[in-house]
């Protein structure tokens, strides 16, 4: 009797422990989250090409055309954007800020919860405490349960029964001790290898599972801190599991949390807690859905506000209810030493200029902005106004090569979907670069001037494209026309100013570059000869 209750007083002991344990990590946790915004970093952040951030945004998209497209998504190199912003401490708020940025109709952030994270101290840290408590799990898909979960999940009420065996068979104590051991022992291997079998089986919904149950706390705890009524009453059942669905993983050295889990394994309660937490998600889809948009708003204003300061300005973007376009000394957010141009859009824009002058990386610019404006409401400008709409691009293609398709292929392809966007009647922003350079000059000028043509007499759209061929500038005249120009120095290089301007570009830089990069003198020469007899021949044709 008395050795009972020595192992009874260091299980204790042992579970103090853990608890313990659990409140110093809860403090030093607090301490670390304090000083994250001053110092513009991360909490924690998982790294690798195997992390994915795009599951919930798979999930509600599947019916949407007026998302940003891949193709889009790739042209504007939206991934180093979205790991530029991702100052998140979850998982949730990763995979809503995702969705943001591609454009998702009836999801953004909340600039009233941005101004007071910015400004109030104290929220910040509450706010940040309670993200950082749900953490990020990489590759989760608990928003899976925002949508209607197919996977069959069966049931099987004998495993009530079977839970109680270690118990039921302490009655075999009756017929002998050695009997009674042998039976507890067999009842307790049966229990824990059907367990185990269970876990192997359904680890990755378990998981989860479990990291719903954490967004529901997590949402609920934001909306208090909001002043917000939760709809805890509807889903009150999954709180007290919470206590229950616990993994280390990131405890391992935690003795309760490693001795709860042995006590659950003993007795199958997994298994239980799995098919009850499944059947409540289930009924509250709508729900759960709702909980997961207050944790992943409220990440990704945090994230975005902390961005912000990263920034040398920003905007907050105004809403135009026509077509428009207009931006004061707009900047492209990944570049670190980016020039900023004034833009205002009247008709649609051809742009002109040499290579590398800057044309590519303007309309970039453009398109990033409005994409930023549409998901985060912010612009890298000193001011941008715009009409919500759709953004397309045609403007790299690689992915379409890398498929085995020639390069001329590729951009009929690219810019038959632009043609197959503009179907949606909506608002819609196209960026074609170097339009159908994959042909020869007179089918690629005769083909760009019809589809430019198409493009432009669409009511909803707003067309930029950049070219090379001066003759578009001569047939396409109810276009606007910008360029960017070079300037050749005295030591013989090349300088560019990235600086937009009214008209049509009248220099050129390929043969001069030939020569910046030390190319034999007569291929030099003969290419200049060479061109100016063209200039004649079409003066003279």
């Amino acid at each position: 009797m008395q050795s009972f209750w020595v192992y009874v007083l260091i299980t204790i002991v042992l579970i103090g422990i853990g608890i313990g344990y659990s409140v110093y990590d809860s403090i030093q946790l607090k301490r670390k989250v304090k000083t994250l915004f001053n110092k513009q970093a991360t909490l924690f952040k998982q790294k690798g090409n195997h992390i994915m951030f795009d599951h919930y945004y798979k999930h509600i998209s599947k019916e949407e055309a007026r998302c940003i497209d891949d193709i889009t998504w790739n042209d504007l190199s939206m991934d180093q954007l979205f790991h530029r912003i991702n100052y998140h401490f979850t998982s949730v708020g990763e995979e809503y800020t995702y969705t943001l940025l591609r454009n998702f109709p009836g999801h953004h952030v909340d600039e009233t919860m941005l101004n007071k994270i910015t400004k109030d101290v104290r929220y910040r840290e509450k706010l940040s405490f309670i993200l950082a408590k749900l953490g990020r799990n990489a590759n989760n898909d608990a928003s899976r349960f925002t949508v209607h979960y197919q996977k069959k999940e069966c049931y099987n009420k004998l495993m009530i029964l079977v839970s109680f065996l270690p118990i039921l068979s302490l009655a075999m104590f009756y017929f002998g001790v050695s009997i009674g051991i042998f039976s507890v022992i067999l009842a307790m291997g049966v229990v824990m290898g059907l367990s185990v079998k269970f876990q192997s089986q359904s680890d990755l919904v378990y998981n989860d599972l479990f990291y719903a149950i954490k967004i529901i706390d997590t949402a609920n705890e934001i909306m208090k801190l909001n002043g917000r009524k939760s709809n805890d009453s509807k889903m009150k059942s999954v709180k007290w599991m919470s206590y229950f669905m616990l993994n280390d993983n990131k405890n391992e050295g935690n003795i309760a949390l490693t001795m709860i889990n042995a006590i659950k394994q003993m007795f199958l309660i997994d298994y239980h807690l799995y098919h009850r937490a499944l059947a409540i998600l289930h009924k509250h889809q709508e729900d759960f859905a709702a909980y997961f948009k207050v944790v992943g708003q409220a990440d990704a204003s945090y994230s975005t506000a902390l961005w912000r300061t990263t920034l040398p300005y920003f905007a907050i973007p105004e809403a135009a209810e026509e077509k428009a376009l207009e931006a004061e000394e707009v900047y492209h957010p990944l570049l670190d030493r980016a020039v900023a141009n004034d833009f205002k859009y009247k008709h649609s824009v051809l742009l002109t200029g040499s290579n590398a002058s800057g044309k590519s990386t303007f309309m970039k610019t453009m398109a990033i902005n409005l994409v930023m404006a549409q998901g985060l409401n912010t612009s890298t400008s000193e001011r941008f106004v715009y009409q919500p709409g759709i953004i397309a691009t045609s403007m790299n293609l690689e992915d379409s090569l890398a498929k085995g398709d020639s390069y001329f292929i590729a951009e009929i392809k690219s810019v038959k979907h632009l043609i197959e966007v503009l179907k949606l009647t909506l608002p819609t922003y196209i960026f074609i670069d170097e339009i159908l350079r994959g042909t020869n000059t007179k089918e690629r000028i005769a083909s760009a001037t019809a589809i430019l043509d198409y493009l432009n007499l669409h009511q909803n759209s707003l067309l930029f494209a950049a070219t090379h061929d001066i003759e578009l500038t001569e047939i396409l005249t109810h276009f606007d026309f910008y360029y960017f120009k070079e300037t050749l120095t005295e030591d013989n290089d090349i300088t560019f100013d990235y600086t937009i301007r009214k008209g049509v570009t009248t220099t050129s830089n390929a043969i001069e570059l030939m020569r910046i990069h030390n190319y034999p003198e007569s291929i030099y020469n003969q290419a200049k000869m060479q061109l100016k007899q063209l200039e004649q021949l079409n003066v003279r044709t």
